[in-house]
């Protein structure tokens, strides 16, 4: 007798579940595209009970009867007929099993109507059977309600991390299609408290809304979206943001290329924070990869690296407005929570706390407000009767303040939503209007108009330029210029060795003796000369025709123990560039006369790079405006 059976259909739905509803987080995502591919232009999302109760409304087509009935089904679709529309897929969803696999592991209830039809559908069901199906007056959209998320599969309920993690997982996932559809208003409410609200005015306010004022202001467009500068970098990839044809996705292929069109731009072990928004032809990209729909593969590969690399390389080029680092006057601190998780940022400038009204004011404002209240209502009192006692007036004044505040709270709170919309909408608007006029100004300005102030503990030189305090690190504009020098020859094949007269001779150990041997083409390359004497001595016979501010043998064993952790010859070399460029720099508390500051200066800026190989900053700026306003000196022009 055969030991094989077709599973049941209940069993293999519950199955199919598992890799399309692995988590709620993921079940979301799907409700979320769902309500994308119908056109919504409205979306609230509301999560509770531990992340196993789920509401998500729309104003999109809606469903008919018949639709309705359909779309539980497993493999049933609007998006999709035929195997060449695989091949040209522009929408979110395409397999048809997200909500019969929602409904297999929940208790199910969606409510629909589309246009054509009078009334709306309202369908239920629990682990994947319609236990009711009714007719109900309802708008044109849909509403689709789970609860009790895995109730009966206790062993995937087991799995489920903390709730913090698991809603955090959620934000995540809702953050990301909110970003990848910015002219669709987007709420996520948790226990009916917002948590992330999307306008639907556009990528600079969802950007704004999403991660607040600081992230917009040190943002720059450019063809394929949105690059962070260094104020942004990250210890992790995970405020970098792909999209391919709306489509939020990861690809290892677009981050490296990401990160290496950064390169000398960021230190070692940071990422940049970008937003990337691909269009591709649908043929040329594979999104039937995973039951996700995260993971893509490409037709072409290399092309995909070399377009993204160049044009990141184009816009960071000779940027040291963008590059550098801005050092601005303390203001008042702004509540803003971790953007890891996703919070937003709370922009409470130019907003008036009804419960603190009074003391929005300066004290000496609030003195001469109460004066003239004061004058006001003494006076009176006083005709109205000389006789009484000052401490009862006293009390009719207070008395008197206190429901002018009342009133006042009363007034505020009417119009309270007005004002708050006018106030957000002023103040968005201001920070976008900034943004947009950063990113028209030309980046060619003036390089050589700059006048040297002087030298700062031997070590920084202050500059003077287009009305900004300049700051710089001579070691490594130094650095800079070595490196570009060095990487130059390498590559056109000018690197000299410089032959010494007497071998420099030192030990090393078996392992590093390997290593050497192994790289010894690529050193010979570089320029090194090296042989080996007796069992563990090294000879070097000559080195790169550099100047190296360090002994032949500091210089070797620091390139020795780079070979450790290089397995890839361009790694190899570029850092033996980067460590020749750093040895031959002039130190810092090292003084430096006008004339070699003024030809560091020169060098640096022909050379349009403003870091170091590393990728730490070149400079500071301080602007005079900010300057100004430090020493109170604004208001007085």
């Amino acid at each position: 007798m055969g030991i094989i059976n077709i599973l049941d259909e209940k069993v293999s739905n519950m199955i199919a579940a598992g890799e399309v509803v692995e988590k709620p987080a993921n079940m979301v995502k799907e409700l979320l595209e769902n309500s994308i591919d119908a056109k919504s232009t409205k979306i609230i999302i509301n999560v509770k009970k531990n992340n196993r109760y789920v509401k998500i409304s729309d104003n999109g087509v809606g469903m008919s009867k018949e639709d309705l009935l359909l779309c539980i089904e497993r493999h049933a679709t609007s998006k999709i007929s035929t195997k060449d529309d695989l091949f040209n897929i522009m929408t979110y969803g395409f397999r048809g099993e997200a909500l019969s696999s929602i409904g297999a592991v929940s208790k199910l209830t969606i409510s629909s109507r589309d246009k054509e039809s009078e009334k709306g559908t309202i369908l239920m069901s629990q682990g994947g059977k319609i236990t009711n199906i009714q007719e109900v007056s309802r708008e044109v959209g849909t509403e689709i309600e789970v609860k009790d998320l895995f109730f009966n599969t206790p062993a995937r309920l087991k799995f489920l991390k903390k709730e913090t993690t698991e809603f955090r997982a959620i934000k995540d996932a809702v953050l990301m299609e909110a970003l990848g559809n910015p002219n669709i208003s987007i709420t996520l409410l948790n226990d009916d408290k917002e948590v992330l609200k999307t306008s639907g005015k556009g990528i600079k306010n969802t950007i704004l809304e999403l991660f607040g004022k600081n992230t917009l202001e040190n943002i720059v467009s450019f063809p394929l979206g949105y690059l962070g500068n260094i104020s942004l970098n990250r210890s992790n990839k995970d405020f970098i943001f792909i999209f391919i044809n709306g489509r939020p996705v990861k690809s290892q292929i677009i981050e490296n290329a990401l990160i290496d069109g950064y390169y000398t731009k960021l230190m070692k072990g940071r990422y940049p924070f970008a937003i990337l928004f691909l269009e591709l032809d649908p043929r040329e990209v594979d999104v039937n990869v995973h039951p996700t729909k995260k993971i893509v593969k490409f037709s072409d590969e290399n092309y995909i690296y070399n377009y993204i690399f160049e044009e990141v390389n184009k816009k960071l080029f000779g940027d040291d407005d963008f590059i550098a680092p801005v050092i601005k006057p303390k203001e008042q601190e702004e509540k803003v929570e971790n953007a890891k998780s996703f919070e937003k940022e709370k922009i409470e400038a130019e907003k008036i706390s009804l419960d603190n009204f009074f003391e929005n004011f300066s004290k000496k404002e609030v003195e001469e407000r109460k004066e003239e209240e004061i004058f006001q209502v003494a006076e009176p009192i006083q005709e109205k009767n000389e006789e009484e006692k000052a401490e009862d007036k006293l009390l009719k004044i207070n008395n008197f303040f206190q429901e002018k505040e009342k009133n006042t709270k009363k007034i505020f709170a009417n119009n309270e939503k007005t004002d708050k919309l006018k106030s957000s909408e002023e103040e968005i608007k201001k920070i976008i209007d900034f943004s947009e006029k950063r990113d028209i100004i030309s980046k060619n300005v003036s390089k050589e108009n700059f006048k040297i102030i002087g030298q700062l503990a031997d070590t920084y030189i202050l500059i003077e330029r287009n009305e900004n305090l300049e700051i710089y690190d001579q070691h490594i504009i130094h650095e800079r210029i070595l490196y570009e020098k060095y990487k130059k020859l390498y590559y056109n094949k000018e690197i000299t060795t410089q032959q010494f007269l007497v071998p420099v001779k030192f030990k090393i150990s078996n392992k590093e003796k390997e290593l050497v041997e192994e790289n010894i083409e690529i050193l010979k390359t570089f320029g090194f000369d090296i042989d080996f004497f007796d069992k563990n001595d090294i000879l070097i016979r000559g080195i790169p025709n550099f100047k190296i501010l360090c002994s032949v043998e500091e210089l070797v064993k620091e390139i020795i123990e780079d070979l450790k952790n290089s397995k890839v010859r361009n790694t190899l070399l570029e850092e033996s560039i980067i460590m020749s460029s750093c040895k031959g720099a002039i130190k810092a508390n090292q003084k430096l006369t006008m004339e070699e500051m003024k030809i560091l200066l020169e060098k640096l800026f022909e050379i349009e790079e403003y870091t170091c190989p590393h990728g730490r900053p070149i400079l500071l700026k301080m602007s005079l405006n900010d300057i100004e306003r430090h020493f109170g000196r604004l208001g007085s022009k």
